[in-house]
């Protein structure tokens, strides 16, 4: 009886004991795998009982260790520094553009003569508004706009830029034509320059020498006797002359014709009589020796024709 009493209690314990061997088993097993999960060699140990840190290798948690917080100093003053040369590269450039843009202008003669400054600028606006781009200074063209200029107010010689002026506005400094003879045209008085070249609008003192017509064309605005082709060659032969020491102190159209002219010269009473179809250099030319040689002379004759080339005619 006691045998079997004692194998009874036996075959009660051990079924237990095996299930707390098995739970130890299993709890050594976990803690091994944390164990090699957690910690391993030539690895910084970081441990945290915040909630908000999920693992030792989390970079956003409020818990880091000095090696992470460094790492996420670093990244974090790399993404300023790139932010704020962005936006300092933004704003150099802006205002470089704002500096260099034309919405306001602003005009100024390179001679103390009193302009109508309302008049260029719109016609500069004009330009602009057909030439968009080139609105920037580094853009404009000084050539085309002083070309455009030429064609809309004939009195500009030449254009230039003359920097910045204030906020978005430009400055420009224009040449303007100074007439070398006069001449009027029914109620219209045209000018023309050294170069040749016709215009109306004159800021300077009245020329020196004037056109006498006596063409018997009616004066009228538009026909040959107004052409450029002939006020042209009336400046060209003025401003050649002056370079001769030569002094014309008027120019006559003959009667009949639109391709002679006349020119009575300072110290002669007689007229030289030029054709347009000439190069207007030769007949300077010519009218120099011809006067030369009277003046040698002592001849005073009622006219001389240098229209021939190579040859002078004299009554």
């Amino acid at each position: 009886m006691r045998l079997m009493g004692g194998f009874k209690k036996k075959s009660r314990e051990e079924p237990h004991r095996r299930r707390l061997n098995a739970d130890v088993l299993a709890q050594r097993r976990t803690a091994e795998k944390r164990g090699q999960t957690l910690f391993r060699r030539n690895r910084t140990l970081v441990g945290s009982l915040s909630p908000q840190v999920t693992s030792a290798s989390e970079l956003t948690g409020d818990l880091q260790s000095p090696r992470a917080h460094a790492h996420h100093l670093m990244a974090h003053r790399r993404f300023l520094g790139t932010i704020f040369l962005l936006v300092v590269g933004a704003i150099c450039f802006l205002t470089w553009l704002l500096y260099e843009f034309t919405a306001g202008i602003q005009v100024a003669p390179t001679s103390s003569i009193v302009i109508d400054s309302t008049r260029y600028e719109h016609a500069i606006n004009d330009y602009f508004v057909a030439h968009p781009f080139q609105r920037l200074r580094v853009l404009l063209n000084e050539n085309d706009l002083s070309h455009y200029l030429a064609e809309i107010t004939p009195e500009v010689k030449a254009v230039q830029s003359g920097g910045a002026a204030g906020f978005a506005t430009s400055q420009f400094d224009i040449t303007f034509r100074q007439p070398v003879v006069g001449w009027s045209i029914g109620a219209k008085q045209y000018y023309v320059d050294d170069s040749g070249v016709s215009f109306q609008v004159n800021y300077f003192a009245q020329p020196g020498v004037k056109i006498v017509d006596d063409s018997g064309v009616p004066q009228v605005a538009g026909t040959q006797v107004a052409s450029s082709r002939f006020l042209r060659f009336v400046g060209q032969a003025i401003t050649l002359a002056k370079a001769d020491n030569l002094t014309v102190t008027q120019a006559i159209i003959p009667a009949n014709t639109t391709h002679e002219i006349e020119l009575l010269v300072s110290g002669h009473d007689y007229p030289i009589k030029l054709s347009l179809d000439r190069p207007v250099g030769e007949q300077v030319e010519d009218m120099q020796h011809a006067l030369q040689y009277f003046d040698a002379k002592g001849q005073k004759p009622q006219y001389v024709d240098i229209r021939v080339s190579g040859e002078a005619y004299y009554k």
